[in-house]
């Protein structure tokens, strides 16, 4: 299952077209958000891959380089207005116990994890350097998870059986990344859900959870 979705606002005829045919290649979905007044525009991407493809097996390095171009230009068009711009990667997986007599193929595949990326930034260095840092954060994706389930199985390991299934049961939420890029510190880093929600931030109004 390979699809990529579009969502933008704001965007001109001829931006949408570029990416468009930048993913020529993919089954691609597009679709127009509503008009946030804070951005001059709004473009999110969603790439629906099987967890087993590398995301740079999936989009090879120079369609993704080539996305970051399409991506800095249109933020420097914007200028002060600025451009909200969010990644989400989802991993895909094919349960072993379906119907393969189902003719829906989408119906076949469950959500493994989520990997987000939101970049707010006006200013056009602290965006673009997000921008282009989001690569090495994708690189070492796998190691991060591996990191998170370590510490997940040391918190589980005097639960009960039981409670163990439980909490494979939830996997979808609990594997779950979201990034924001900290332009102090000029990297991204792992917020929490649970986090973000006790806090009134500059993340909580940009709809990053939906």
């Amino acid at each position: 299952m390979y699809q990529i979705i579009i969502d933008h606002s704001g965007l001109s005829l001829g931006e949408i077209e570029v990416i468009n045919n930048l993913f020529s290649d993919y089954a691609t979905y597009e679709k127009t958000l509503d008009n946030d007044f804070e951005y001059a525009s709004i473009l999110e991407i969603e790439f629906i891959k099987d967890k087993e493809i590398l995301f740079f097996d999936f989009i090879s390095i120079e369609k993704w380089t080539f996305l970051i171009e399409i991506i800095k230009n249109i933020k420097k068009r914007r200028g002060k207005k600025g451009l909200r711009f969010k990644i989400t990667i989802t991993d895909v997986y094919k349960p072993v116990n379906n119907d393969d007599d189902d003719d829906n193929d989408n119906d076949k595949y469950s959500i493994f994890n989520k990997t987000l990326f939101l970049l707010n930034h006006k200013n056009d260095l602290d965006f673009i350097k997000g921008l282009e840092r989001i690569e090495i954060t994708i690189e070492n994706i796998v190691e991060i998870y591996e990191v998170q389930k370590m510490k997940e199985e040391q918190k589980t390991n005097n639960k009960s059986t039981k409670d163990k299934v439980q909490n494979k049961a939830e996997i979808n939420e609990e594997d779950s990344m979201f990034f924001v890029f900290d332009e102090i510190a000029r990297k991204w880093i792992r917020i929490t859900k649970k986090a973000t929600a006790k806090k009134t931030n500059k993340y909580e109004n940009e709809k990053f959870f939906l």
